[in-house]
């Protein structure tokens, strides 16, 4: 009995957890809340840390650019969900918030472009549609 894993007949102990009293359908199922403006530029600036081996004063530049970043869109989506709180937004008003997030993001891009070596830009471009919470 000991080779093939004792009572659970193999699945690693006691009925392998595939019953109805599994894990899964033990615990509910909360939302799970969305992260805080200093969170995402937190886990940018690891991001770009980790990518571009920043230096230290280039590391506490980026991470106040991803800030001021995420800061602008977090009240930006507040203040269009206080307006559009029981109304969808129109095919125009969709296209005028791209537009406003990708102006945005180009500015963001330009001052990193300020902060950044050419080479640590160079691979900002290719890798930076893999950076967590990207606008992109």
């Amino acid at each position: 009995m000991a080779q093939y894993g004792g009572y659970g007949g193999g699945y690693g102990g006691y009925g392998g957890g595939y019953g109805r009293n599994s894990a899964m359908n033990q615990l509910p199922q909360t939302p799970k809340k969305p992260p805080t403006s200093d969170q995402i530029a937190e886990e940018q600036t690891k991001w770009m840390n980790k990518k571009l081996k920043l230096t230290e004063d280039q590391a506490i530049s980026i991470e106040m650019a991803n800030l001021d970043h995420a800061l602008q869109l977090s009240d930006y989506q507040e203040a269009f969900m206080k307006t559009h709180a029981n109304i969808r937004p129109t095919p125009q008003e969709i296209q005028q918030i791209r537009t406003t997030v990708d102006k945005w993001q180009a500015d963001k891009d330009a001052k990193f472009q300020t902060i950044l070596t050419p080479e640590q830009w160079e691979i900002y471009q290719k890798k930076k549609k893999g950076m967590p919470h990207t606008t992109q």
